[in-house]
């Protein structure tokens, strides 16, 4: 017996509509008379079309104004497989048969109110057509842009970890994929830099969690802003920060991990009124690999390396 194949549209980090793909052509976009409506200004009445054989599955972009993506790229018309993302404005839809682990509305509180702002913006474009009136027509303008608003803080919220403010590891794996797939297609390097806090435990064995806990929000803030806006800043795990250096070659990343590394030695005295340092690894592509694995492999083992040779320095990836 084949199996169900679903469109599934992600607010918030978990499911909020659900659409069978059976034999046959089903509309996407903001209109009404769609099989999978999204009230969103970013996406268009009729913005593409999914069709399907019962076996085979193909999306078509139908001139949206900002476009369908498809894994991260743009598409014109593409054949669909189970588990790819598709992008349409800041939604996004994941083809599922029942064996992707999706979080739905009633597992957790963001969730839950992600589905209902969902619900309530399609009640709003439903609403929204119907009304004659011009001053009702403003009024109710500026609810639903209060809806959106909140719909898009949820949405942020589930990409953030709570502690430091920074992008979540789940949101670091998306991002990642994204970035050296755009890397690949220019022909440009890219660097990572794996951040961690030197004898951590030490500092929560010494001064408590609560310290702990601070030096982890300060350093993150010290990283963000030692970092440009096109670069992607996440927690990793732990104690351990992960930094995305787009069109960055090796030398020029090892310089931004050393500035991280003396910024960090130099400023939690002062905040923190104890001396915290950072060791550093760093590897790029493509000089230390040719796929992300390698590259996050390489990282983590100059990461190790300066660990292991006294820390509080920065190391690159040497494969030798």
């Amino acid at each position: 017996m084949e199996k169900e194949i679903f469109l599934i549209l992600i607010d918030c980090g978990v499911v909020v509509k659900k659409l069978p793909l059976t034999k046959g052509r089903y509309m996407i976009g903001r209109s009404d008379d769609t099989d999978l409506m999204i009230s969103s200004k970013d996406v268009s009445r009729h913005h593409a079309i999914v069709e399907s054989d019962g076996t085979n599955f193909t999306i078509e972009d139908l001139n949206s104004t900002n476009g369908t993506l498809v894994n991260g790229r743009r598409i014109s018309k593409q054949q669909l497989q189970v588990g790819d993302e598709i992008m349409v404005g800041d939604y996004v839809l994941f083809v599922d048969d029942g064996s992707g682990k999706f979080h739905y509305p009633e597992e957790t509180e963001i969730g839950r109110k992600g589905g209902e702002t969902a619900i309530i913006e399609d009640k709003f474009s439903s609403l929204r057509q119907k009304l004659q009136d011009k001053d009702l027509r403003a009024e109710f303008k500026k609810v639903e842009h209060v809806v959106k608003k909140s719909r898009k803080r949820l949405s942020s919220l589930a990409n953030e970890d709570k502690l430091t403010g920074l992008y979540n590891r789940q949101y670091f794996d998306k991002m990642s994929k994204k970035a050296f797939e755009d890397a690949k297609d220019s022909g440009s390097s890219l660097s990572i830099l794996f951040i961690d806090i030197d004898h951590f435990k030490k500092i929560n064995d010494t001064y408590g969690h609560k310290v702990g806990d601070d030096a982890l929000r300060a350093i993150s803030q010290l990283i963000m802003m030692s970092c440009r806006k096109s670069d992607f800043v996440a927690r990793y795990g732990g104690e351990e920060i992960v930094v995305i250096l787009p069109n960055t070659i090796s030398r020029d990343a090892v310089r931004v991990g050393s500035e991280i590394n003396s910024i960090i030695a130099q400023q939690t005295k002062k905040l923190l009124k104890i001396k915290i340092t950072v060791s550093v690894g760093v590897a790029t592509y493509p000089d230390d690999g040719t796929t992300l694995n390698k590259i996050l492999e390489g990282a983590d083992k100059a990461l190790y390396k300066a660990k292991r040779t006294g820390r509080n320095k920065v190391c690159k990836f040497d494969d030798t």
